[in-house]
């Protein structure tokens, strides 16, 4: 596996060799077995990502992310990405690392003022599906 082995080549070069390094290129890999694996979301791999490196410390008891399965009642699962996405969202955009924080922050004020902001934003609600759509080929 190629990611595997950049990993290796890595590790070799940023660190001493070391066993663990070593045993790392023959393990073998297992995939986790996750209850709200999704099927019909092919966006919010990031928001995953995130949650995962939050949640996940690698122990054999059951891992615990807060996700419900993704056609669980009340699509609760969206709502559950939609909240972290803002959090992601805004930790990113409000850390002093961010060069670009100021400049966002202008654009997100100007946006506050326009009249109309309410009508964008329904209308996004309709364009992100389809946008979805069109990029995975399903109705």
């Amino acid at each position: 596996m190629l990611q595997r082995r950049v990993l290796v080549l890595y590790l070799q070069k940023a660190l001493k060799p070391t066993p663990a390094i070593k045993e790392l290129e023959i393990l073998e890999i297992e995939r986790k077995v996750m209850e709200w694996r999704t099927e019909n979301n092919g966006v919010d791999c990031g928001v995953f990502t995130m949650r995962h490196m939050e949640t996940y410390k690698g122990e054999k008891t059951p891992w615990v992310t807060g996700f419900v399965k993704e056609n669980e009642v009340n699509n609760r699962q969206n709502s559950q990405l939609h909240l972290l996405r803002h959090r992601y969202l805004s930790k990113i955009i409000l850390s002093e690392h961010n060069v670009h924080r100021e400049k966002v922050i202008k654009l997100a004020n100007a946006f506050d003022k326009r009249p109309d902001k309410e009508k964008y934003m329904k209308d996004l609600e309709k364009i992100i599906p389809d946008r979805l759509r069109a990029f995975i080929g399903k109705d």
